[in-house]
This record gives C-alpha cells, structure tokens and sequence, in this order.
C-alpha cells in the first residue's frame, strides 16, 4: 500500500491501542503496531486493508527495536504502560524511562 502517512503505535494490541490503530487505519495510515509480543498484534491485520496494519517487534527498553519502528512514520504513539512491577521491568523502567525513549527516538527520526 503506497502511502506517506505512516504511523507507529507501541502498545497497540491493549486494550486502548486496538481502537487507536483502527481508526489510524479508516483514516488512511499504514499502521506499526509495535510490541514486545508481535503475535498477540497479529489479529490487528483485520482493520485495514491487507497490508494496511503490521505487527513489529519492539520493546520500550531497547533503542534499536525503537528506531527501527519510528523510522519514517509521521506519527509516533505511546501506548505502552504497566500497573504494577512485572518480572523484572519496573514501573520507572517502563512508564518513564520507555516513554522517554520514545519520545527521543521519535524526535530524532522527524
């Protein structure tokens, strides 16, 4: 699908991403719906045309998982968060520090 609009949603496969990335994708985008766990996105594909919403591995944590999903899109949502600790990511680590390189990482990429 030929398009310049291009957005990345982290978190798009919760609760909240799902409805973001479907009206993301009824307004002309091609839709990254970057998670940790790209197979839980994977049911996403269905609210656009084919080849309209793709699942991408990325984690808050990692710059380069980051980068790669916020290259070239002209929107950057963050949707990712956590309630409590989880495993070993923390709240700060997720909530603040994830955030954080989101949003640097997005600023970086135009």
């Amino acid at each position: 699908m030929a398009t310049d609009k291009i957005a990345s949603v982290f978190g798009g496969n919760g609760f909240v991403g799902r409805y973001v990335v479907q009206n993301l994708a009824e307004a002309g985008y091609t839709v990254r719906v970057a998670s940790r766990r790209p197979d839980l996105a994977t049911p996403l594909r269905t609210l656009g045309k084919v080849g309209q919403v793709a699942p991408f591995y990325a984690s808050v944590l990692d710059d380069a998982s980051v980068a790669c999903v916020v290259q070239g899109a002209s929107v950057v949502i963050n949707l990712v968060a956590v309630l409590g600790d989880t495993r070993s990511q923390g709240l700060e680590a997720i909530n603040v520090q994830g955030a954080e390189r989101v949003a640097r990482l997005a600023a970086g990429a135009g």
